[in-house]
């Protein structure tokens, strides 16, 4: 029997294996040169974002008032030369935008700062950037002035949320009015910060006629500080021709009609993922519409927009397929077989490459669907962290519409990789992006080689014109990422599949070492424990002094409570009485849930030592706020959960 032909999806760079290493990988759009040549011109955000009569104004108010606000020769002298950075500190609004834009004019950089950093990181990101200006909104107010004490360098704020001069406000959100807006106004002049409004910097900056001042594409576009799972954050610093460059890029590799593209805003600004939607958008000359500011109103927000391109993150995405499957798939009766039916003939349909259309089951059910977002959705991304496979499937035939993994950091100024158009496909993050090489270097202490048959595997190190500088005043932590010749050391493990795709397979940071001498990965532990439908969160950690890990479960409510009430238990009538923390601190619940892990473990092909002996379930989600086991961007901080959960993995090895 003749072996079946694989499409192969990437360009292999001839003659580039050095030892350690594979070959170098791109895009196969791409072989000869890594950036487009229809966009040669476009090298830095001022080129990429259009000039608007606001932005100017604002980009030449924000200079006269800082020259105004100089107290010295020195100063006023710095202020003159630009390239000074200008803190941004509000939900995704025009103003946000526009604030971007008034930067690029006059060769500023943004410093974003978002609340679910907490009031400490706050801090240290406006004292470790040298930010003297605070652009934000009127809520954020109260926050800064209360902490001005830590704040020495804090100058200026300038509140997106307009007062005119003659008392009467242009929009300012509840519960703030003229009266409480003024009473921020005295408390930041009696702190002696400079307080002003939008329409008063716009009004100054027509006023000066101060002339534009572009940047240079080496300069400074932004400090995106990352949220670290230990210490405190850093600050990458990207380059306007990093940011250009990937809005350049994704114009040419994400398969979506610029003509006529509407983005909705949602995903914080300040972060790559989010920035670099909002400027890529901003170059096709699409339009961007932003949410309310409430999450759980996303949908009103699209049905209101009608966006054709949907960028989201697994949380949100498993939030819908919660709400969508229970009104069809897992729904009662005859709707819920009729919906299943539906569901699975499109599925085989779309893996017998007949489209994603049906023309029966989407007039009778899947328009419905579709019009929850609005109807005219071509294209939803994911990225942050893999989806299921099902679920990938479930969202391609109930929504029409492709759906593509991708991958980026805010090192990469949010690009990597993303599945080609047309692919569906799970279980990879695509091929190189469009502009981007990369290759894989050998983890021999986790015994990942890049000669590993059939597919090479090690951790991926990327390069391309999207990269970043190096980490703010931190020269040991740049050194550590940037190794050499343009390369990135992003951390991730990665396999080379036969086809030219890439996916993550474990992560090189994390590791520790058991016993008896062999590494342990625990995110990889993780990632396989979380496929499982009754896990929610995972955490899996272990000791040098023992021979096996344990793990911190907390389990799916929707799936887990179904699950016990099936069990054949001792005592089942009094299980079927108890509640979700009830269930979680029985031990014949444990003891058969802890079974199935190692089931799925086993059939994973963890190896022994990497099977978890004991777990204890746990009632309460891992979360930003409350107990602050994840960073903003939902990562699990595993030296916080360990400090939590110490006296809890000590019963387990007890228990074991």
């Amino acid at each position: 029997m003749a072996s079946k032909t694989v499409d192969f999806k990437a360009y292999v760079v001839p003659n580039s294996q050095e030892p350690g290493y594979t070959s170098i990988y791109r895009n196969i759009k791409n072989k000869d040169s890594l950036l487009p040549v229809d966009f040669a011109d476009v090298k830095t955000m001022y080129d990429v974002f259009w000039s608007s009569s606001r932005a100017e104004n604002l980009g030449a108010g924000i200079v006269s008032i800082m020259t105004a606000a100089a107290q010295s020769d020195t100063e006023r002298e710095a202020i003159i030369k630009r390239n000074w950075p200008v803190g941004i500190y509000s939900i995704n609004r025009p103003e946000w935008g526009i604030t971007e834009r008034a930067l690029a004019t006059q060769s500023l950089y943004s410093v974003a700062l978002y609340d679910t950093l907490g009031e400490s990181s706050m801090e240290y990101i406006l004292n470790h950037s040298e930010a003297a200006i605070l652009v934000c909104s009127v809520d954020k107010v109260h926050k800064l002035l209360s902490n001005k004490h830590s704040l020495p360098l804090l100058k200026v704020i300038v509140c997106m949320d307009s007062v005119h001069s003659d008392g009467s406000a242009s929009y300012i959100p509840p519960p703030f009015n003229v009266n409480s807006v003024g009473i921020l106004k005295r408390w930041a002049e009696s702190l002696d910060i400079k307080f002003y409004d939008f329409k008063q910097v716009e009004q100054i900056g027509l006023e000066s006629k101060i002339p534009h001042y572009p940047p240079k594409p080496s300069d400074i576009y932004t400090l995106m500080y990352t949220s670290g799972t230990t210490g405190n954050p850093k600050g990458a610093v990207s380059t306007h021709f990093s940011y250009a460059s990937a809005s350049v890029c994704c114009n040419h590799g994400i398969p979506i009609k610029t003509d006529g593209m509407v983005y909705i805003s949602y995903l914080p600004l300040a972060h790559c993922y989010g920035r670099n939607s909002e400027n890529f958008t901003t170059l096709a000359g699409g339009i961007i519409g932003y949410f309310c500011g409430d999450i759980t109103k996303i949908l009103d927000d699209c049905q209101a927009l009608q966006p054709t391109y949907f960028p989201g993150v697994p949380r949100l995405l498993m939030r819908f397929y919660d709400l969508i499957s229970a009104n069809t798939i897992n729904a009662p009766g005859f709707k819920g077989m009729v919906c299943r039916m539906a569901i699975d003939q499109k599925i085989q349909n779309m893996h017998n490459n007949k489209g994603l259309s049906h023309f029966v089951w989407d007039r009778l059910i899947f328009n419905k669907i579709k019009a929850l977002f609005g109807g005219k959705l071509e294209l939803v991304g994911s990225g942050s962290a893999p989806l299921e496979p099902r679920v990938m499937d479930f969202f391609r035939v109930v929504l029409c519409c492709q759906l593509l993994e991708g991958y980026g950091m805010t090192e990469t100024s949010a690009i990597g990789s993303m599945q080609p158009d047309g692919d569906l496909t799970s279980g990879n993050i695509g091929v190189l992006t469009y502009g981007m090489e990369a290759r894989l270097r050998d983890v021999p202490e986790m015994k990942y080689f890049s000669t590993d048959k059939p597919c090479g595997r090690g951790e991926l190190c990327i390069r391309g014109p999207s990269i970043f500088s190096g980490y703010f005043k931190d020269q040991e932590k740049t050194d550590e990422a940037l190794i050499g010749d343009g390369w990135l050391a992003t951390g991730d493990i990665c396999r080379m599949n036969i086809d030219g795709t890439i996916t993550i397979i474990d992560r090189k940071k994390n590791i520790f070492k058991l016993s008896q001498g062999e590494y342990l990965a625990p995110e990889k532990i993780e990632n396989v424990l979380a496929k499982d439908s009754l896990s929610l969160q995972t955490f899996v950690h272990g000791y040098s002094s023992k021979n096996y890990p344990v793990a911190i479960i907390v389990p799916n409510p929707d799936t887990f409570i179904p699950w016990v009430q099936k069990l054949e238990l001792s005592n089942n009538a009094e299980i079927k009485q108890m509640n979700f923390e009830q269930l979680c601190r029985n031990k014949e619940v444990k003891k058969e849930f802890l079974d199935r892990m190692t089931k799925v473990s086993k059939a994973a092909k963890l190896q022994g030592f990497e099977t978890i002996k004991a777990v204890h379930l746990e009632h309460v989600p891992f979360d930003i706020e409350e107990n602050k086991l994840l960073t903003p961007t939902l990562k699990l901080k595993r030296f916080d959960a360990a400090e939590r959960y110490k006296d809890v993995i000590h019963n387990l090895y007890d228990e074991f």
